[in-house]
């Protein structure tokens, strides 16, 4: 069985999954931003960049989401 079947309303499913997903890029992203800044890394590999439109991914997702989900909280 699916998780989102397993959830009491399917409808906040999209929205949990996508705080999931914006935590996920977080994550992902400090760990691109201290591999780019560390002084082993290769001059060719990821830079700051990256990591940083990887943190404004993952903080809108999840920020908007959480705010998805209050909403349709107060609907009902």
């Amino acid at each position: 069985m699916k998780l989102t079947h397993k959830l009491k309303n399917p409808a906040t499913a999209g929205p949990m999954w996508g705080v999931a997903f914006g935590i996920f890029m977080t994550i992902v992203s400090s760990g691109i931003w201290f591999y780019a800044t560390s002084p082993s890394s290769p001059s060719e590999g990821p830079d700051e960049s990256l990591a940083v439109a990887a943190a404004l991914v993952g903080v809108f997702m999840a920020v908007y989401s959480t705010r998805e989900f209050h909403h349709q909280r107060k609907r009902r």
